[in-house]
């Protein structure tokens, strides 16, 4: 059973565009004291369309080997081809993931039926020596994994949830509603984590999660508690920063707040490009606001509730 808070971590580079690994052994010795249940390599956050698949293999290798079972590790897997995509998920599998997070492909999309797109998963699934997750994130890809296809895909033995981003609370119900307890439907965003668990999500996988593990984690704990006033407050809080490092300012925005609270993000792999200052001052002052981040001061201080 999959459960718990995952992040999709993000991919720090150094300034020649390489894979900073010291940034990322930084970043994962302050991850693995965290209450996170796991983490997401090669995910949306992590700017897994830009890396190679040398790096992709060499990155996801180096964290399963320095995080040694402590965490869950998934990978993103999804690629255009149901070749390619089983190509890689073996790969993954070999290097010892946990499980893969897989895109449906997009490129064709008015092509993809739902029941292409259920071959398609349920080929690789077939394929695969660890469990699937599926991802839904229509904002990126076009394609929406309709509920009654995902539960028809959750009746296979090794797909074992979703990653759903697509903001729609109402489809993730339903998902909820037509897919046996085991299937762990997760939600995609910090936005809407809270009505997300109290309909049965088993967890999330968030980009939050990077800058703001603990708290993340709190609200999941607070609901599984029954501390829901609590938990609402925090979500409430989060909504402002949370927007600013998803779809409002994306990834640069995400890795700038890595760095203000002492992570590091650097700088996106070409063709995103840094925040500029009216940005990254809209970025800091969210984080006042939050209370992460003192004002006028380069550093973060301790996550609260």
């Amino acid at each position: 059973m999959f459960e718990g808070i995952f992040t999709p971590i993000a991919t720090p580079f150094s300034d020649d565009e390489g894979i900073d690994y010291e940034g990322m052994r930084h970043n994962l010795e302050r991850w693995m004291k965290t209450d996170l249940e796991g983490l997401v390599v090669l995910g949306s956050n992590g700017e897994f369309v830009f890396l190679s698949e040398a790096e992709k293999e060499e990155l996801v290798g180096w964290v399963v080997e320095r995080v040694s079972g402590r965490k869950k590790v998934m990978a993103g897997t999804g690629c255009e081809s149901t070749q390619a995509t089983i190509e890689l998920t073996r790969r993954m599998a070999r290097l010892g993931v946990d499980a893969v997070l897989v895109l449906p492909p997009h490129y064709y999309r008015g092509r993809m039926t739902d029941e292409i797109l259920y071959r398609h998963f349920t080929e690789v699934a077939e394929a695969s020596s660890i469990p699937l997750f599926l991802y839904n994130m229509p904002a990126n890809t076009g394609i929406h994994l309709s509920a009654s296809l995902v539960a028809r895909l959750s009746r296979h033995p090794n797909i074992v949830g979703i990653k759903d981003t697509s903001g729609n609370i109402v489809h993730l119900a339903e998902v909820v509603r037509d897919t046996a307890d085991d299937f762990a439907v997760f939600a995609g965003n910090a936005g809407y984590l809270l009505p997300a668990l109290a309909l049965g999500a088993k967890g999330a996988t968030l980009a939050l999660a990077n800058l703001l593990p603990e708290d993340c984690c709190r609200l999941y704990g607070w609901v599984r508690e029954g501390r829901l006033e609590e938990a609402q407050r925090l979500q409430l809080r989060m909504l402002e920063i949370n927007f600013l490092v998803t779809s409002g300012l994306g990834v640069p925005a995400l890795k700038y707040a890595m760095d203000l609270l002492g992570y590091r993000g650097g700088s996106p792999r070409r063709p995103l490009r840094p925040l500029a200052e009216s940005e990254r001052k809209r970025v800091k002052e969210a984080l006042v606001r939050y209370g992460a981040l003192e004002l006028d001061t380069p550093c973060s201080k301790e996550q609260g509730p």
